[in-house]
């Protein structure tokens, strides 16, 4: 019996391991390992995964006492809702065409990439861009997901070791998502039985 709980525990861990990785629907780009191919309703987005890390840094960064956007695995989670055909496409869209606006504007006001702009300099770029209307609400949208990254189970890619949780001291509900029951497989799952 215990050869067989080990062999399921790895079966399982295997699976995980793949299963997180299905959801992107990505390929590498050989020019530039930063860019991530995501494709929405047969829309191709190119996200530039070194900028929305950085961007995602300057609006939750590392402190003494916090883990940083990078560290939660923010960016593994922005994909991930950026691949959720349960999400409205128009959000998914919206998510997907805004990040590379803030480096436009950057070249724009700039005369550089947000990459390569100093830190104080992507600070001060960040603070006028919340002043747009756009890019309120971009940002905005953005920060959501870094706090949702924070809360989510380590089943969704990001959050790694409960980081985010253990800083908050949060314990999670009861039982916890696995491979079978987990967002968006949980909605297949008949909750309803029959008596009969």
């Amino acid at each position: 019996m215990q050869n067989d709980q080990r062999r399921n525990f790895i079966k399982t861990m295997i699976i995980g391991g793949i299963s997180l990785q299905l959801p992107f629907v990505f390929s590498c780009n050989s020019s530039n390992l930063n860019i991530v191919q995501i494709n929405i309703e047969d829309k191709y987005y190119q996200i530039d995964t070194l900028l929305l890390k950085e961007i995602a840094d300057i609006l939750f960064p590392k402190t003494s006492i916090s883990p940083s956007a990078s560290e939660l695995k923010a960016d593994i989670y922005y994909l991930w809702n950026l691949n959720d055909t349960n999400l409205k496409a128009r959000k998914r869209h919206y998510l997907a065409s805004n990040l590379s606006r803030i480096d436009n504007y950057c070249k724009e006001n700039y005369k550089n990439s947000f990459i390569k702009l100093s830190k104080t300099k992507k600070e001060s770029a960040i603070k006028e861009i919340s002043l747009e209307t756009w890019g309120e609400n971009y940002l905005s949208s953005l920060l959501t997901i870094i706090i949702e990254a924070m809360f989510a189970n380590q089943i969704y890619g990001s959050n790694p070791e409960n980081i985010g949780r253990n800083w908050l001291n949060f314990k999670g509900g009861y039982p916890q998502p696995t491979i079978n029951n987990r967002y968006p497989e949980i909605l297949n799952i008949n909750h309803v039985q029959n008596e009969n």
